[in-house]
């Protein structure tokens, strides 16, 4: 009787499992809210411009044609398409586009969000970060760009031969170059965010300018490159009549645009952040400056010390790069020490005016997106925390003295050694 009972109550706990293995089987077996890949509309860009009226946003969306990036079964039509709305936020605006776009639009792929330079300016990007950055659909790897000189949306629509996205050829540019020529370097939404809140400072932002392209300036209307470059003839000719340069960067006080940089700025910006990975710098012979030697930089390291004296900040900057002479067409042999050392030197004096000229820049913009202040927080200064909580720091920050150390290092001339002006003979 005993052993009945106990099979019994054994038979029951088996049951028992079983039944709880089906109903969470049944639980895992789909997603109620699941939404078919058919049905998405996959976006690739966003860019942000005034509206018509004050408070009022323009917001356009590149969205990919599946058909025509998937490789097979396509009609030869654009691979990206832009369509634009009007709202006072993000959200409202993707809700009316339910009215125009028989799809859902998905923002989980991305990749680039662009700003035009005129709201940068008047309004600010914080709100704009915000609508991206609290949808937990987008990526905060997504990179940032700011329209200089034209619409957001006009950026977006420049169509390239080299990468059907527009938007992913975009963050490739922004990537290459900034390992090429290190005049720019990539800011992620991440990156944004943390630059908002630096006392005094703000982010640093890589402009993006609708350019012509020289080669084909006949065929191309200079007023109206934007029109030539969102056209299919854009990417079915040899000569490509415009494309987007990534040109300038934006310096922000706290999330206003109040600057850009110019020309080697931009270089000395990335060498003072540590952002710098290689750029091409050209040296003027010092023996008759007619010549050029020519510098390809793929190291560079920045260190920042800091200190109040007598109640003004002091900055040292202490920089090391290294290099290799890529061309040569001064008058000299290359295999002399002495000669190196003068290049050397020489790189180090042009260096230096570089990164002044950035310092310059940045204290004439009246933000520290050097990150000075960061450097005296570390030490614990009083005088800086009394600034930083009078919001002081900025007017402090321009007034601060700066110094700058460099030291360069040749490493070698690579395959060749003497130039051909010296006789051609290694």
């Amino acid at each position: 009787m005993t052993r009945t009972r106990k099979g019994h109550k054994e038979m029951k706990h088996k049951i028992s499992k079983v039944l709880i293995l089906v109903f969470l089987t049944s639980m895992l077996s789909g997603c109620w809210d699941a939404i078919e890949l058919n049905e998405r509309l996959i976006i690739t860009g966003l860019a942000f411009d005034p509206g018509e009226e004050q408070g009022i946003y323009h917001i356009s969306f590149q969205g990919a044609v599946s058909t025509e990036i998937s490789g097979g079964g396509g009609q030869g039509a654009t691979p990206v398409f832009v369509f634009s709305g009007e709202g006072r936020t993000l959200q409202e605006v993707l809700s009316k586009m339910s009215q125009g776009v028989p799809k859902i639009i998905s923002l989980s792929h991305v990749s680039v969000l662009i700003i035009s330079d005129a709201l940068a300016e008047q309004v600010g990007i914080g709100e704009f970060i915000d609508f991206v950055e609290r949808d937990p659909k987008t990526r905060i790897t997504m990179q940032v760009l700011i329209a200089r000189e034209t619409s957001a949306k006009n950026i977006l629509t420049v169509t390239s031969p080299i990468s059907s996205l527009t938007a992913n050829n975009l963050v490739q540019k922004m990537n290459f170059t900034n390992r090429d020529y290190s005049h720019n370097f990539p800011s992620q939404i991440d990156d944004v965010i943390r630059g908002m809140v630096v006392p005094g400072g703000g982010p640093t932002i890589s402009g993006a300018v609708i350019k012509a392209n020289k080669a084909a300036e006949n065929e191309i209307d200079n007023g109206n490159m934007a029109e030539s470059g969102s056209s299919k003839e854009n990417v079915s000719t040899v000569l490509v009549p415009t494309f987007v340069s990534i040109d300038g960067v934006a310096l922000f006080k706290g999330d206003k645009l109040v600057g850009w940089t110019e020309g080697d700025e931009g270089l000395g910006l990335s060498m003072i952040r540590n952002k710098a990975k290689g750029s091409a710098i050209n040296i003027t012979c010092p023996e008759d400056g007619t010549g050029t030697i020519a510098i390809n930089m793929n190291f560079s390291k920045s260190k920042v010390k800091g200190k109040i004296k007598d109640g003004r900040p002091s900055f040292s900057i202490d920089i090391k790069q290294k290099g290799v002479i890529s061309e040569a067409s001064c008058p000299v042999i290359l295999n002399s020490g002495d000669v190196i050392q003068t290049y050397e030197k020489t790189w180090n004096e042009k260096t230096k005016e570089i990164i002044l000229s950035t310092i310059e820049k940045a204290q004439k913009s009246g933000t520290d997106v050097l990150e000075f202040g960061r450097v005296l927080e570390k030490d614990r200064s009083a005088q800086y925390k009394e600034w930083k909580e009078a919001e002081d720091w900025g007017e402090f920050f321009s007034r601060s003295k700066v110094e700058v150390n460099v030291q360069s290092i040749i490493i070698h001339t690579q395959t060749r050694t003497n130039p051909y002006s010296t006789g051609g003979e290694d």
